[in-house]
């Protein structure tokens, strides 16, 4: 009886749970589904704030100004009826911290209290004419809007405490605005005044986009990386790649470093860094430029003449100076891309009378490959090795790279007439090359170890409003170092060939001149420069198939050089320059004079001639080595000339005319130019030339023009270039008649465009180049050096290439298509950037170089082979960069 009744009240006690628990889920479910329909109620009766007045713009005409950041995220009911426009913003804005106002015809904005709305109008400041399409950006970033049709932009700024920004046009000054000193609502008129055409001036503030410029000349070239808006194939902004967009300013490598001015030489072409001359100027054989992007300030592309403070040039010059204004800012920057990440800080030193930059660089592919990297790593080493009857060998290969920059400097400005400034900068890159194939018999080992470094102190001093005085000290220091071993059976020795090479270079320059602005605006420089170089140089081969070899060459001098520079203002329209410059050169005990002229005529405001003269002498050139090296890349030494029979003095008479207009949106840049070279060295042809016959001596002719046509519209922006060049070389004592250089680009063209719309930016180019010059194999001979030696002599085999018709054919022709998309984005006090780039979209096989080695061909025998070098295949790469 008990045990029944236990039971009975357990299933009514588990009944009763059952009850509650069903109630409890049914109340649970009713108010989530209450829940669910009031929220889908809710969702069906609003609409986000942006999607409102996009309606009401297209119902009632009217057009709506707000920051983008002030209406995100609002959602808004909607209109239960409809009234006039003003009734429904009331309706729509009733529950948010947002404002209206008409404030003219169709024209409303919308915003916060606190924040502004400016309506600008910009216009010629002589004629009135409106001027479309002027760039309003705010100072210090990426961030701002362009004009419409009629020079008309709305802006609403959300936090405008402290914020200037600046107003851009092409040919015209630069307006800056201080936002603190406007009401929360403005209509400001805003005249430009156009640029005046001085020397020092630069007209042409945007000549292919906003970071690149020309002066009123158009003789030379300002590149602001901080301020360069998009190239194709750049995912940031590299300095020496972004130099190659400009019209005549090439490489032929594709390297970074591999500059050739109209046809010359890479080594023809001065660079320095704040007053240092830099000889290692990229890692890597030349891929990845050695000067750190955010630590540039400005660059300055010379391609009609050299200025004459500078010697020993004979092509062209680039200068780069920090980017390390004084002022009371903080900056930091990291940036981080395939290869390598840096660093970048700028703070105020000694209060507002001093600042101080420092940037630091490392690579991190020796502990993480990536496909860049890989890339730059197939193109440098990958090769195909060919016979007569086709291929016989392609380099499969293992490379470790390390490299490192820092850069810094103290400007100081004590007092308002003077500034001193120090600075420093160094290089290091390390490299290790392993390939082995024992069915080939290919065992190749190479370490390539260089260290560049330098120091500058510089002083200006302005004596009067009229006379300037300025001196600097500069000390340049290079080593590269340099071995290669092939084995080609580790159980013997006399197979195989070795290369030991070195090539120091110590450099202490110092330069001081007095500038005077004369009666009726004329200008005068004098100044004075000294060098003492000391330079050593060895070369040390040992082949198996040709004869062995050792060269050391060291050279010594001092080098003292007066040069004047004589700016005459003739007329409103002319101008006329003359330089020249004195320089004695104590390792050739002989003193040379390099004059030089410009005459400049401004048609009108948009038209001006131009043209120049001179004569350069340079002093300091490199003897290349591109056949027997592992790298694709052309390999220098640099020598002094201190021997007219051995290292002779490089001299160029180079003349150039042309003209260049501007007008609105549209630019044209031409150039016609003429080169006579003499002091060419055999051995820089890549035929093989050593000792005796590589030291021959032969002159260059170049021919040329350049054109640069840009278009500029809203938001998009197109531009062509063209080269057409023709070198022909002369060694009489070698060949009996003038050739192809190896440099012979006959056409190459480029097509560029960019498109920006807000905090995105897209590029696209094309480039095409006709084939470089290469000699047939049908034109080679291996002949044996000498059957019957002298008796006490071995009577080994040495074996030697033999040229006639020379650089008679050419390689196929170059495609490549770049692309690049670059992102800007914020917060509240950081600001970042991410850039994406393809290089050569369509991996076409482009082949850079053909020449020919002594080798085993495919039966054993000793015979001439073939090898193929090639650019870039396709090669993407990403970076990334914050700024606070």
């Amino acid at each position: 009886m008990s045990t029944l009744t236990t039971q009975t009240a357990s299933n009514l006690a588990l009944q009763v749970l059952l009850r509650i628990s069903l109630i409890l889920t049914l109340a649970i479910g009713s108010a989530f589904y209450s829940q669910a329909q009031d929220a889908l109620a809710a969702a069906s009766t609003s609409n986000s704030l942006k999607s409102a007045l996009f309606e009401l713009e297209k119902e009632y005409a009217v057009r709506f100004s707000y920051d983008p950041n002030e209406i995100k995220g609002i959602r808004v009911p909607q209109l239960t009826s409809r009234g006039s426009i003003e009734t429904d913003l009331h309706q729509l804005l009733q529950s948010t911290n947002l404002e209206f106002e008409r404030v003219e015809g169709q024209y409303f904005v919308i915003k916060k209290a606190d924040s502004k709305f400016i309506r600008f109008q910009v216009d010629d400041a002589e004629t009135g004419t409106p001027l479309p399409y002027a760039t309003i950006r705010q100072q210090s970033t990426s961030m701002g809007i362009v004009t419409d049709e009629n020079g008309i932009a709305r802006l609403v700024m959300a936090n405008p405490k402290g914020v200037i920004l600046d107003v851009l046009y092409l040919g015209f000054q630069k307006f800056a605005i201080n936002l603190d000193s406007i009401d929360s609502k403005a209509s400001l008129k805003i005249g430009m005044k156009p640029e005046p055409l001085d020397l020092n001036d630069y007209e042409v503030k945007e000549y292919l986009n906003a970071g690149i410029a020309a002066d009123p000349k158009a003789n030379s070239f300002k590149i602001l990386p901080q301020e360069m808006e998009i190239l194709p194939g750049l995912s940031e902004r590299d300095v020496l790649l972004s130099a190659q967009i400009i019209s005549g300013v090439n490489s032929n490598d594709e390297s970074a470093s591999g500059i050739n001015v109209r046809g010359s030489s890479r080594d023809n072409t001065l660079l320095y860094w704040n007053n240092v001359p830099i000889y290692h100027t990229a890692h890597y054989f030349g891929s990845i430029s050695s000067f750190i992007p955010s630590s540039i300030g400005v660059l300055d592309v010379y391609k009609n003449y050299v200025p004459v403070k500078y010697g020993g040039a004979s092509a062209g010059l680039i200068s780069l100076e920090s980017r390390n204004e004084v002022d009371r800012t903080l900056r930091a920057e990291l940036s981080l891309n395939m290869t390598h990440g840096d660093a970048f800080v700028k703070t105020p030193f000694l209060g507002k009378k001093g600042s101080i930059m420092f940037a630091a660089r490392r690579s991190y592919n020796d502990a993480i490959p990536t496909w860049t990297y890989n890339s730059y790593g197939e193109k440098l080493f990958g090769r195909e090795i060919k016979d007569r009857q086709g291929v016989i060998y392609e380099s499969e290969y293992s490379n470790n790279l390390k490299f490192s920059d820092i850069n810094f400097q103290w400007n100081y400005e004590p007092i308002d007439r003077s500034s001193v400034k120090l600075s420093y900068i160094r290089s290091r890159s390390r490299f290790d090359y392993r390939e082995a194939d024992r069915d080939e018999r290919q065992n190749i080992e190479q370490e390539h170890h260089v260290e560049s470094s330098g120091a500058d102190v510089s002083w200006a001093y302005r004596l009067t409003d009229r006379q300037s005085l300025t001196a600097s000290l500069a000390y340049s220091k290079y080593n590269m170092e340099y071995e290669y071993a092939n084995i080609r059976n580790p159980d013997i020795t006399e197979d195989d060939d070795e290369q030991e090479r070195s090539n120091d270079i110590n450099n202490l320059e110092a330069r001081i001149a007095h500038t005077q602005i004369l009666k009726g605006g004329h200008k005068l420089s004098i100044g004075y420069q000294f060098n003492n170089f000391n330079i050593d140089n060895l070369i040390n081969t040992q082949n198996f198939f040709e004869e062995d070899y050792a060269e050391e060459i060291s050279s010594k001098a001092n080098i003292h050089a007066l040069y004047s520079d004589l700016n005459i203002q003739a007329t409103d329209q002319l101008e006329l320059v003359f330089s020249g410059r004195i320089t004695d050169i104590e390792s050739l005990g002989k003193r040379v004079f390099s004059p030089q002229i410009k005459a400049n005529y401004n048609l009108n405001k948009n038209f001006l001639f131009k043209s120049t003269y001179g004569i350069y002498h340079q002093y300091l050139s490199t003897i290349k080595e591109s056949q027997f090296t592992i790298s694709n890349a052309v390999e220098q030494h640099w020598l002094l000339a201190d021997d007219e029979q051995l290292v002779p003095l490089v001299i160029n008479k180079q003349a150039s005319i042309g003209f260049i207009h501007n007008s609105n949106s549209w630019l044209v840049d031409f150039d016609l130019y003429r080169k006579d070279i003499d002091g060419l060295l055999a051995r820089n042809l890549g035929f093989g030339f050593t000792q005796e016959d590589g030291f021959n001596q032969g002159s260059e002719r170049i021919l040329g023009l350049d054109l640069t046509l840009r278009k500029r519209w809203k938001y998009f922006k197109s531009w062509f270039s063209y080269n057409f060049q023709d070198s022909q070389v002369s060694f009489p004592d070698l060949f009996p008649n003038s050739f192809a250089s190896n440099l012979n680009i006959r056409h190459q063209f480029n097509i560029s465009n960019s498109y920006t719309k807000g905090n995105w930016e897209f590029s696209f180019g094309y480039t095409f180049k006709t084939g470089a010059p290469y000699t047939s194999i049908n034109n080679i001979r291996l002949d044996r050096r000498d059957n019957n030696p002298p008796p006490g002599q071995n009577n080994d085999d040495d074996f030697r290439l033999q040229f006639s018709r020379p650089n008679s054919l050419r390689i196929s022709n170059y495609h490549r298509f770049d692309a690049s998309i670059w992102h800007r984005f914020h917060g509240r006090s950081w600001r970042g950037e991410v850039g994406f780039s393809l290089i050569n979209l369509f991996n076409r096989r482009n082949i850079y170089n053909i020449g020919y080695l002594i080798d085993f061909n495919r039966e054993g025998d000793i015979a001439i082979v073939e090898r193929t070098k090639f650019f870039l295949a396709f090669t993407p790469n990403f970076s990334i960069r914050f700024s606070f």
